[in-house]
């Protein structure tokens, strides 16, 4: 009975280690875009993957990262471990092992933040705006991996009999020689251990990175993490099944090295050949993983756009080998997938630029990165509200609309918008609104008001914004206030509403958004217009509606910031974005509305009819502004409140 009971607990451990990772591989093969909803096998996205030229090389990136970092903290860790052992006041080696374990016992965010501060604070002193980039990310992950390093071999040095080193000096060999001939190979077992958890933990590292990262060089947990505007694209499983089978392939190595060592009755320097093994395992795995990535980058094929349609009278022979740092929302440009065009790889292609594309997951990660002073991009993708307070602070600079002929473009109810009064700092790239999303299959009767979202018999089949903004959004066109009031009162009341309203829902979402209502996990969720058309083709059940109320109109628009060091390659890329063919290969790939005249005449553009991102009848919206500093601090108080109630 007792065997048994243990037999079925394992196994629960098993599955419950192992389920999702199977359901991710499994997904993998899918034959449709559905995160959740298994519709046929298909190789489709191992394909897409190969095309997918920004996530390979982020995934050879953080590769290099890795083993760069960990070579670094183990060479640097041994050291510091043969210094910390041979340390003779045991309170001196208590103190130094205690300093070491700190940014192993502290908070990642913490350590982030703090080395950040750092970095900018040094790049102030050296008067450098690009400070964050690789060689803080190298500084920042040998900072947290030296304390495994350290840890690994201290163990294996005190089981080391120090008489030996005597010895071998004693024949004749120099204090650093009898390091090496005698110390390394009786502690290397330890040094490979240390070398194998700082790899894996640089890895795996996203929150420290996101801190001290910059454009020319992201990891791939930051690039995923930058997706979650829209969902995770399938073939981030495949990319993520793929990492799987080299982890599984190294570890069916190694045990079968140590298998062979144990056969062969290896006994003084088994444990030093072993280890070796496994070391060379780990680099031949790893060294394929890193050339297979190089290989699809180099040989991604993309459809080519005819480059004389785009520059006008632009030089662009005077720009040619500069480089261009893009921030723009994650999924937010059309990447080369499902044979489209690489916008990205076609403007480098024609313009001769090199552009560093990086991604963010919301406005206020924009903001935060831009008013560290460490980082300086060239162009971004705010919305509205954000351009507004960007402007207020000094942080953009006027655009020269002499070199941007494709604006002409932008229609007239696209210029003049609030933020942006004279048309001076930004030009729009996408748009939509916020619309309540139903299954109906789950719901009685078509919803017209966001009251639908506090009925009782929708219990646990609710979703909402794990927003403040736009979650509050809701609550406040319910009660008939403006989304940009300054009123503390009516924050407070829009904040009561969502408090009781927090028993009925089943989750906070945003990119989760899409599983749920795709798989019929919930019945009701306020999203984007666009987001929803993705949903609807993996999901036909799912309808959508403007409640009566009213709700949340935005734009995204392009803008350059104030940091920005070249001005001229930016407006290049700004009136590339707005050229016919590209915007229409965006929005298409995008699903949102696009403020494009030539797009929207286009008979090849398949939204140009939708309902949902072009409604005839006009719908009660109201745009996000930027609130007063106050207002943003009770604001962030109350969802506090909100989330804790």
């Amino acid at each position: 009975m007792k065997r048994s009971v243990s037999k079925l607990y394992t196994a629960f451990i098993m599955i419950f280690l192992y389920a999702p990772m199977l359901v991710m591989i499994v997904l993998s093969f899918n034959g449709s875009s559905s995160t959740s909803v298994m519709s046929g096998f298909s190789f489709k996205w191992y394909g897409e993957l190969l095309k997918d030229t920004v996530t390979l090389q982020a995934l050879s990136n953080t590769l290099v990262l890795a083993i760069t970092s960990s070579l670094l903290a183990v060479v640097i860790g041994t050291a510091a471990a043969v210094g910390i052992h041979s340390m003779k006041k045991k309170w001196l080696k208590n103190a130094v092992l205690t300093v070491t374990n700190i940014p192993m016992m502290n908070p990642e965010i913490v350590t982030g933040v703090s080395m950040m501060l750092l970095f900018v604070f040094v790049g102030k002193l050296v008067s450098s705006q690009d400070v964050l980039g690789f060689p803080t990310l190298l500084i920042a992950h040998i900072t947290f991996n030296l304390p495994y390093v350290i840890l690994s071999v201290l163990p294996k040095l005190k089981q080391t009999d120090k008489h030996l080193s005597e010895a071998a000096q004693d024949l004749g060999c120099t204090p650093v020689s009898a390091f090496f001939k005698v110390v390394l190979p009786n502690i290397s077992s330890g040094i490979i251990t240390g070398f194998i958890m700082a790899f894996t933990l640089s890895l795996d590292d996203f929150i420290i990175s996101y801190f001290v990262s910059g454009p020319k060089f992201q990891t791939l947990p930051i690039v995923i993490f930058s997706m979650t505007k829209k969902k995770v694209k399938p073939d981030m499983y495949a990319l993520s099944s793929l990492i799987f089978a080299a982890v599984l392939l190294l570890l069916i190595l190694m045990n079968v090295f140590q298998a062979r060592a144990e056969r062969k009755k290896m006994q003084a320097n088994a444990s030093s050949k072993s280890s070796s093994l496994k070391a060379v395992s780990v680099f031949v795995v790893f060294a394929m993983v890193v050339g297979i990535a190089h290989f699809a980058i180099r040989g991604t094929t993309q459809s080519r756009l005819d480059e004389t349609k785009f520059f006008g009278t632009y030089e662009v022979e005077s720009l040619q080998g500069t480089e261009i740092n893009v921030y723009n929302w994650g999924e937010y440009v059309a990447d080369g997938s499902e044979d489209m065009v690489n916008v990205i790889a076609e403007f480098e292609r024609v313009s001769g630029v090199h552009v560093n594309y990086t991604m963010f997951d919301s406005n206020e990660d924009l903001y935060s990165k831009l008013k560290s002073e460490g980082i300086s991009y060239d162009v971004i993708v705010p919305s509205d509200y954000m351009i507004e307070r960007l402007k207020t602070e000094g942080l953009l600079q006027k655009i020269d609309f002499g070199n941007i002929p494709n604006y002409r473009f932008i229609p007239d109810n696209y210029r003049n918008l609030y933020f942006d009064p004279q048309n001076e700092y930004c030009v729009p790239y996408t748009g939509g609104m916020v619309g309540l999303i139903y299954n109906t299959a789950m719901v009685d009767e078509i919803p017209d008001s966001w009251s639908v979202m506090w009925d009782e018999k929708y219990a646990n089949n609710i979703l909402t914004f794990n927003n403040p903004r736009d979650a509050f959004g809701v609550a406040q066109y319910l009660l008939g206030y403006s989304v940009n009031t300054t009123s503390a009162e009516e924050w407070r009341a829009a904040a009561e509403k969502l408090k009781a309203q927090k028993p009925l829902i089943q989750s906070y979402v945003m990119d989760e958004v899409f599983g749920k209502m795709e798989s019929g996990e919930a019945a009701i969720a306020p999203y984007y217009a666009g987001d929803y058309l993705a949903m609807a083709a993996e999901n036909p059940d799912l309808a959508f509606v403007y409640p009566k109320e009213g709700t949340n109109i935005f734009v995204d628009a392009m803008c350059i910031p104030a940091n920005a060091k070249n001005k001229a390659a930016a407006e290049l890329f700004i009136n590339f974005m707005c050229e016919p063919e590209v915007a229409l290969a965006n929005a298409e790939y995008l699903g949102y509305l696009c403020p494009n005249t030539a797009v929207l005449e286009d008979e090849r553009y398949s939204l140009k009819d939708s309902e949902v991102l072009y409604p005839k009848e006009k719908v009660k919206a109201e745009y996000f502004h930027n609130l007063d500093r106050d207002t943003l601090d009770l604001l962030s108080k109350l969802w506090e409140e909100v989330k804790l109630a």
